[in-house]
């Protein structure tokens, strides 16, 4: 297992157990919660991780999440 550690810090929270909607009770005091998991549930907006620059590097290639460009999905006008 991968030390999600070096990816992610647990925020708000002293780490132990919390519930979560999808994956249901993770304790975050544990060093094995898989990484998959983890992204998932950063990438839903759990409030409680925040990715490391090892992180956004790694399993992003250098960009979080926030940090990914806006659409440039442009909707046609109306004709009238």
């Amino acid at each position: 297992m991968t030390m999600w550690k070096r990816y992610f810090t647990f925020i708000k929270l002293v780490p132990g157990r919390v519930v979560t909607h999808r994956f249901g009770t993770i304790d975050f005091s544990s060093d094995s919660i898989p990484l998959e998991t983890l992204k998932i549930l950063y990438e839903t907006n759990f409030p409680y991780l925040e990715i490391t620059e090892l992180g956004k590097t790694e399993l992003y290639g250098g960009v979080s999440q926030e940090e990914t460009p806006p659409s440039t999905f442009k909707p046609k006008k109306k004709r009238r």
